[in-house]
Protein backbone atom coordinates (compact mmCIF):
# COMPACT_ATOMS: atom_id res chain seq x y z
CA UNK A 1 0.00 0.00 0.00
CA UNK A 2 1.20 3.52 -0.78
CA UNK A 3 1.39 6.00 1.45
CA UNK A 4 -1.56 8.75 0.82
CA UNK A 5 0.80 11.46 0.44
CA UNK A 6 4.45 11.99 -1.51
CA UNK A 7 6.57 14.92 -0.65
CA UNK A 8 9.49 15.68 -3.08
CA UNK A 9 11.58 17.85 -1.47
CA UNK A 10 15.69 18.88 -1.42
CA UNK A 11 17.36 20.20 1.37
CA UNK A 12 17.23 23.82 1.10
CA UNK A 13 14.35 23.54 -0.81
CA UNK A 14 11.64 25.29 1.18
CA UNK A 15 10.24 21.62 1.88
CA UNK A 16 11.38 21.18 5.77
CA UNK A 17 8.17 23.42 6.82
CA UNK A 18 5.70 21.17 4.65
CA UNK A 19 7.41 17.91 6.30
CA UNK A 20 6.95 19.64 9.87
CA UNK A 21 3.28 19.81 8.92
CA UNK A 22 2.44 16.33 7.89
CA UNK A 23 4.38 15.33 10.63
CA UNK A 24 1.87 17.50 13.08
CA UNK A 25 -1.38 16.20 11.01
CA UNK A 26 -0.10 12.77 11.41
CA UNK A 27 0.05 12.04 7.90
CA UNK A 28 1.04 8.79 6.31
CA UNK A 29 3.29 10.33 3.81
CA UNK A 30 6.21 8.95 1.70
CA UNK A 31 9.20 11.21 1.35
CA UNK A 32 11.46 11.26 -1.73
CA UNK A 33 14.57 13.03 -1.21
CA UNK A 34 16.22 14.55 -4.11
CA UNK A 35 20.05 16.00 -3.93
CA UNK A 36 20.76 19.13 -5.61
CA UNK A 37 23.75 17.38 -7.22
CA UNK A 38 21.42 15.01 -9.13
CA UNK A 39 19.78 15.53 -12.90
CA UNK A 40 16.04 16.07 -11.57
CA UNK A 41 15.45 16.17 -15.24
CA UNK A 42 15.79 12.01 -15.10
CA UNK A 43 14.23 11.84 -11.51
CA UNK A 44 10.83 10.92 -10.64
CA UNK A 45 9.74 14.17 -10.11
CA UNK A 46 10.23 14.74 -13.64
CA UNK A 47 7.08 12.59 -14.12
CA UNK A 48 5.00 14.30 -11.46
CA UNK A 49 5.66 17.71 -12.32
CA UNK A 50 7.54 18.71 -15.22
CA UNK A 51 8.75 21.93 -13.90
CA UNK A 52 10.54 20.26 -11.09
CA UNK A 53 9.93 22.28 -8.01
CA UNK A 54 10.21 21.43 -5.14
CA UNK A 55 8.43 20.94 -2.67
CA UNK A 56 6.01 18.49 -4.56
CA UNK A 57 3.00 17.55 -2.66
CA UNK A 58 0.98 14.47 -4.28
CA UNK A 59 -2.19 14.04 -2.65
CA UNK A 60 -3.84 11.28 -1.43
CA UNK A 61 -6.45 12.03 -4.59
CA UNK A 62 -3.14 12.39 -7.29
CA UNK A 63 -3.87 15.95 -7.51
CA UNK A 64 0.24 17.58 -7.65
CA UNK A 65 0.73 20.88 -5.58
CA UNK A 66 3.44 22.83 -5.39
CA UNK A 67 4.30 26.46 -3.38
CA UNK A 68 4.72 26.12 0.29
CA UNK A 69 2.06 28.17 1.08
CA UNK A 70 -0.42 26.85 -0.73
CA UNK A 71 0.18 22.49 0.93
CA UNK A 72 0.04 24.45 4.07
CA UNK A 73 -3.21 26.33 3.79
CA UNK A 74 -4.41 22.43 2.34
CA UNK A 75 -3.59 20.70 4.70
CA UNK A 76 -4.48 23.39 7.49
CA UNK A 77 -7.81 22.91 6.06
CA UNK A 78 -7.85 19.22 5.30
CA UNK A 79 -6.91 18.60 9.18
CA UNK A 80 -8.64 21.66 11.04
CA UNK A 81 -7.87 19.77 14.70
CA UNK A 82 -3.91 20.31 14.03
CA UNK A 83 -4.80 23.79 14.76
CA UNK A 84 -1.75 24.52 11.51
CA UNK A 85 -3.65 27.73 10.62
CA UNK A 86 -6.65 30.10 12.90
CA UNK A 87 -9.89 29.79 11.29
CA UNK A 88 -10.98 31.63 8.16
CA UNK A 89 -12.93 33.99 10.16
CA UNK A 90 -10.62 34.38 13.01
CA UNK A 91 -8.74 37.67 14.11
CA UNK A 92 -5.66 36.49 13.97
CA UNK A 93 -6.29 34.88 10.10
CA UNK A 94 -4.32 38.08 8.68
CA UNK A 95 -1.51 38.22 10.87
CA UNK A 96 -1.14 34.37 10.08
CA UNK A 97 -1.12 34.99 6.64
CA UNK A 98 1.10 37.23 6.77
CA UNK A 99 4.20 35.59 8.51
CA UNK A 100 2.71 32.33 6.35
CA UNK A 101 4.15 33.91 3.42
CA UNK A 102 7.47 35.67 5.10
CA UNK A 103 8.27 32.16 6.41
CA UNK A 104 8.26 30.27 3.14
Amino acid sequence: MTAPYTLYGAPGGGSQIVEVALRLCDAETAYVDLAWEDDWAASPLARVNPLLQVPTLILPDGEVMTESAAILLRLAESYPHTNLAPPVDAPERARFLNVLVILV
